[in-house]
């Protein structure tokens, strides 16, 4: 197992005649040895750039990348001992399933001049530890896109690298394959110990997968925690908004002279923390944190209600209030449209942030 760290990594996009695009900008990183850290954000967020720069398939602007201890910033990709599974699979048509996991080691054994039974005794052994033994003469048209994705993760790990690297490696696949792949594959990535990144723009791969999350946004990481910490604590409104389904409720308020926050003249809510009045803040409630009451509680009109058998979601609307407030429901509730309820949500529950800057203020 290997450290890997980036030092202030960067990089900057030139063309003659446009202005330098800074693609990432700074990023500081390190991963403990047999960590799998969710590298997670938007299109255009510099994610795939770093993982890229890591391969050495993208030369670095400044900054220096270490495995192990020592840089490989100047090593060439094929001297990185870094192995990559990629979004689109890169599979050879022509080869088997067989050559396809033997072909990058053979180029190797050539070069070093290895022992031919070592590259067979390696491809059986990932083959039979992703589930591929018996596809292995087969060719890729004849596979579905799980064995697909199966094949480019086993090219990626029959090398044996110190670093694995793993580009939406599930993001062709479809909601059953998906989660039967997603389970395999932390499987495998725990039972063998690889030190990991997945790069992904789908949360629930990285709150699923992942040991640890960076939240990437322009380039720079907005925050770097486990799942629970990103989810429950996040640092600034992109991260709320950006992890959780359904998306958080983010409602612009102003601090009252009583400690809550003023939605509307209709609407106050108690604040977990002490503001001074008149801050203009954005206040931030998860669906799940909303509790639908019988009794005392904000008077809510009922926009729409989807009943989706484990939960509901219920859109509703406050007095005053510009933007309709989502909550989730327990199984078996109804609610009529237009219907009159009344809604609580805990302030412990309740995040907090700066209107001008995003940051959160808890």
């Amino acid at each position: 197992m290997t450290e890997l760290e980036l030092r202030d990594l960067r990089k900057t996009y030139r063309a003659r005649g446009r202005p330098p695009v800074d693609a990432v900008r700074g990023l500081d990183l390190g991963l403990r040895s047999g960590e799998l850290l969710g590298l997670l954000g938007p299109s255009g967020c510099g994610k795939s750039t770093t993982l890229r720069m890591i391969a050495g398939l993208e030369t670095v602007t400044g900054g220096d990348i270490l495995v192990g201890g020592a840089s490989v910033t100047d090593r060439p990709a094929r001297r990185r001992n870094i192995g990559v599974a990629f979004e689109n699979y890169a599979l050879y048509p022509p080869l088997t399933v067989r050559e396809n996991l033997a072909f990058g080691l053979r180029a190797r054994r050539r070069a070093d001049r290895g022992d031919r039974g070592d590259v067979e005794r390696k491809v059986a052994r990932i083959a039979e530890r992703v589930g591929l033994t018996a596809v292995l003469d087969a060719r890729p048209a004849a596979l579905s896109s799980g064995q697909k994705q199966r094949v480019s993760l086993a090219r990626a790990l029959v090398r044996e690298p110190d670093v694995l690297l793993l580009d939406e490696p599930l993001s062709h696949l479809d909601a059953a394959q998906r989660d039967t792949t997603r389970r395999e594959l932390k499987r495998i990535q725990r039972d063998l110990g690889h030190t990991a990144i997945l790069v992904t723009h789908d949360q629930e791969e990285a709150l699923s997968l992942a040991d640890r999350i960076a939240v990437m946004r322009d380039g720079v990481i907005e925050q770097l925690g486990t799942p629970y910490e990103v989810y429950d604590h996040p640092a600034t409104v992109f991260v709320a908004d950006f992890v959780g389904e359904p998306a958080i409720n983010l409602l612009p308020a102003t601090t009252g002279p009583d400690g809550r926050a003023r939605l509307s003249a209709e609407v106050l809510l108690p604040l977990p923390v002490p503001l001074p009045a008149g801050r203009e803040i954005i206040v931030g409630v998860r669906p799940e944190d909303i509790a639908l009451t019988g009794g005392d509680g904000i008077p809510a009109r009922v926009l729409a209600h989807e009943p989706l058998l484990e939960s509901g979601l219920a859109t509703l609307t406050l007095d005053g209030v510009t933007d309709p407030v989502v909550a989730l429901t327990e199984p078996g509730t109804r609610l009529a449209h237009d219907a009159l309820v009344r809604v609580t949500a805990d302030p412990r529950l309740t995040h907090v942030f700066d209107a001008e800057t995003g940051v959160s203020l808890r």
